[in-house]
């Protein structure tokens, strides 16, 4: 079967793989459609990856399941999360699910951007939900992104009626957008370079929107939600925070990455810095019925689509932040 695996220099290359075996509890499900993440396309992280297999925003049917399972069967449309905690330690017992063992250790085999994929046991029975009456593959190909916005403002607490600001438009941000206008948020301002995407988030539901490249970003936000895991973004959006509001950080940054902040300014403004990591069990379970209910509707959100066979080419094109915003491969 092909697949899409990271190469040293953060490019990807599409290679042959051995369909994987099935061992009890488990799952083959062949894949229908696997979204490009923005984690996909930061060099010094895929780097990190060569040899591997990339892909977790996918959908597929279920082929094949092993010796004991029940709850699916070949046919199965299913939403599969690449990480499955193990439900029992502290960090499940607390909600803190990315920071359980297994939930790191876990991972779908070879990953979401091969024709077929092993769901092991854990991720099966823990994190894969059945896709939903009307919805198409594609649309529920976003369940793990949204899910991860999901997070961000529950960790952030963001409630009805605060402002809001997105920083970066990109496929996250315009969730971040809509999700915003679907939790009742009392004003929203996108700000980004891209001007096709500043048109979208407006369209997103954004009042506002702000081209960074002309004019700073406006202040007094009850929350704000910076995409960019630069440390001049972060500074930018730690400044546009009103007295007693929040900062959510998004996108992981390299290693090497710092942000100067002033304690005085920290403690005086009293700013609430959230930083949020993926997702948990709970978080996709809330986007998929967000995605299924159409309060956060994402069908105009891809646009290019690619056969495996062009995925070099997709990834390309998904670098290039000018006319596109979310790049997909299709099997």
């Amino acid at each position: 079967m092909k697949a899409v695996e990271a190469r040293a220099d953060g490019m990807v290359s599409v290679v042959e793989k051995a369909v994987p075996k099935l061992g009890p509890g488990e799952a083959l499900v062949r894949v229908e459609v696997c979204g490009i993440c923005g984690s996909d396309l930061l060099g010094w992280y895929v780097g990190k990856k060569a040899g591997s297999v990339l892909g977790h925003e996918l959908t597929g049917e279920i082929v094949e399941v092993g010796e004991g399972v029940t709850a699916f069967a070949p046919g199965d449309r299913v939403v599969p999360h690449h990480h499955a905690p193990c439900g029992d330690c502290e960090a499940c017992r607390t909600g803190r699910f990315v920071h359980c063992r297994q939930w790191r250790s876990s991972r779908l085999d070879p990953g979401g951007m091969a024709q077929y994929v092993r769901v092991p046991a854990g991720n099966l029975s823990r994190d894969t939900l059945s896709m939903p009456e009307g919805l198409t593959a594609e649309e529920a190909s976003w369940t793990e992104p949204l899910a991860t916005v999901v997070k961000a403002f529950r960790r952030g607490r963001f409630t009805a009626g605060q402002s809001l600001l997105v920083v970066g438009a990109g496929a996250t941000g315009q969730l971040a957008v809509r999700l915003g206008r679907a939790l009742g948020a009392s004003r929203i301002t996108a700000a980004d370079r891209v001007l096709s995407r500043l048109a979208l988030a407006r369209d997103s539901g954004a009042g506002e929107s702000v081209n960074v490249d002309r004019e700073p970003l406006p202040s007094g936000f009850d929350f704000v939600f910076v995409g960019p895991g630069k440390s001049a973004v972060i500074r930018a959006g730690f400044e546009a925070v009103a007295e007693g509001g929040t900062l959510l950080l998004f996108t992981m940054a390299p290693p090497e990455e710092r942000w100067e902040v002033s304690p005085h300014d920290l403690y005086f403004r009293e700013i609430t810095v959230v930083p949020s990591y993926s997702c948990g069990p709970d978080d996709t379970r809330q986007a998929l019925s967000l995605l299924a209910s159409k309060r956060v509707r994402v069908a105009d959100l891809v646009t290019h689509r690619f056969p495996i066979d062009r995925a070099v080419e997709a990834f390309e094109r998904a670098r290039d932040p000018e006319g596109s915003l979310k790049v997909v491969i299709t099997f």
